[in-house]
């Protein structure tokens, strides 16, 4: 896809029922990423779930809720949401990093730019308030995030596993 007209736009905590549907495809699409491999909630209690993180970072002015409308539609095409975390005491990454704490473009407007244009309004918001360093969480079986990320210049930094605890495979 040819790129596409992206407008910006800083969201409130009055948008977030804008990105529920959004969210809501992220969590089917992360289902279908997942396999049976691991547990994904449903759509929409995770989507309760978010909200309420959302709302409390946008009120305690940790988090920034970024909207991206393309071609004039009414709906956002995507959204991104990131925040201010403490860095910890390992990594020096100053006295907060940011964190991409969510990005989600809708399907029919994934390869047109949306992505890259929402990173980088994030990019220039965490630097705003005085970021070094931003990190992103992602799937590893989710290429088409994983390469998104890496143009933007995201390199792996930690490796988190996940398995059951009642693995009859045991210790390998």
């Amino acid at each position: 896809m040819s790129g596409i007209d992206v407008r910006l736009v800083r969201g409130t905590d009055d948008d977030l029922a804008l990105v529920a549907p959004l969210w809501r495809s992220m969590v089917e699409h992360h289902r279908q990423v997942a396999g049976d491999g691991l547990p994904v909630r449903g759509a929409d209690d995770a989507w309760t779930m978010r909200r309420l993180e959302y709302r409390a970072w946008l009120d305690d002015g940790s988090g920034a809720l970024l909207l991206a409308f393309a071609d004039g539609a009414g709906a956002p095409a995507g959204y991104a949401f990131c925040r201010l975390v403490r860095s910890g005491p390992t990594f020096d990454f100053g006295e907060t990093r940011g964190e991409v704490e969510s990005l989600m473009v809708a399907p029919h407007a994934r390869g047109g730019g949306v992505g890259t244009a929402l990173l980088e309004e994030c990019r220039r918001h965490l630097r705003s308030r005085g970021c070094r360093h931003w990190t992103v969480s992602v799937m590893a079986a989710n290429d088409g995030a994983v390469q998104l990320y890496r143009r933007a210049g995201f390199r792996p930094w930690l490796l988190e596993l996940a398995a059951p605890l009642d693995d009859a495979a045991g210790p390998r």
